[in-house]
């Protein structure tokens, strides 16, 4: 058995920056909403999963460890998205194989310490993180 990691980002960001802010990176979002990732996760297709990797066992999301240089590549990549015009959120979830989400959480990216966060994910939980600007 093994992890697989899905995930979106929202429609009508602006392509052309998302594809610069990720050009370097191993994690891909593709554009699509809650409804592409769960039945993303449902059949195990490969339509939502963000790496490219034969499975996602070694990722550092939900190990607990806040000083892997992975999650904090992972984390600035967050924060690289937020400058992307139009993004509003992500969605993201790790899974095993052929088991789906049982819940699902939102959070703001300035409401939580991220990599603490991004270390604790639990599996099978459909995560949304808004990365819109604040309004106040």
């Amino acid at each position: 058995m093994c992890y697989f990691l899905y995930g979106a980002v929202n429609d009508g960001i602006n392509v052309e920056q998302y594809n610069k802010v990720i050009q370097d990176s191993k994690y891909h979002f593709n554009i699509g909403n809650k409804q592409d990732v769960n039945a993303s996760v449902e059949k195990c297709n490969a339509m939502y999963r963000i790496t490219s990797d034969c499975c996602d066992c070694s990722t550092p999301l939900g190990q607990k460890s806040e000083n892997d240089n992975a999650l904090k590549d992972f984390n600035k990549l967050l924060n690289k998205l937020k400058s992307v015009r139009g993004i509003k959120h992500i969605y993201l979830s790790k899974n095993w194989v052929y088991e789906t989400n049982e819940k699902e959480e939102t959070v703001h990216i300035n409401d939580i310490d991220s990599l603490h966060y991004l270390a604790n994910i639990e599996e099978n939980c459909l995560y949304k993180i808004e990365l819109h600007k604040w309004h106040y």
